[in-house]
């Protein structure tokens, strides 16, 4: 009986696992950052669930740019599969602008697919003024993917 129940729950229609961030203040997201910096995916590989997350992707990364912090103690980065659980699908060969604490990345800790330095319009520059002496920026002045652009709703 408790499994019949247990299984009624789990495909309930009405039951639905959603990302949900709000609206991300990037300049709060820097400020409360302690890593920023560039990074390019070498390699992913689906990781172990541990207590705090059920399966994730953890990603080897080679370090192009620091912008905060010491970044070469991150080792690696560890996201969801996108979506309702609002990990950013990391792919091989891709840049990434990289919000982080711990190296845990999500599309709530406005972490996004960076498009390398060529076709950049002043937003990683912006980002650095903005740590080095505060200088304020419009983030409306840069073609970004933010998580309120993104559909996460399942």
């Amino acid at each position: 009986m408790r499994y019949l129940i247990l299984i009624a729950l789990l495909t309930s229609p009405s039951l639905s696992y959603a990302c949900s961030c709000g609206i991300i203040n990037i300049k709060e997201v820097i400020t409360e950052s302690k890593h920023v910096f560039v990074a390019g995916v070498k390699s992913v590989k689906i990781g172990k669930p541990n207590k705090d997350h059920m399966r994730s992707v953890v990603a080897e990364f080679e370090l192009i740019e620091s912008i905060k912090g010491n970044s070469k103690e991150i080792k690696k980065l560890y996201s969801g599969f996108g979506g309702g659980d609002c990990g950013i699908p990391l792919n091989v060969g891709w840049q990434y602008i990289v919000y982080t604490n711990d190296g845990v990345i999500s599309v709530c800790s406005g972490s996004r697919p960076y498009p390398g330095k060529e076709n950049d319009d002043g937003y990683t520059e912006a980002v650095r003024t903005y740590i080095k002496n505060g200088t304020d920026f419009n983030t409306e002045d840069f073609f970004l993917i933010v998580p309120s652009d993104i559909e996460c709703e399942s």
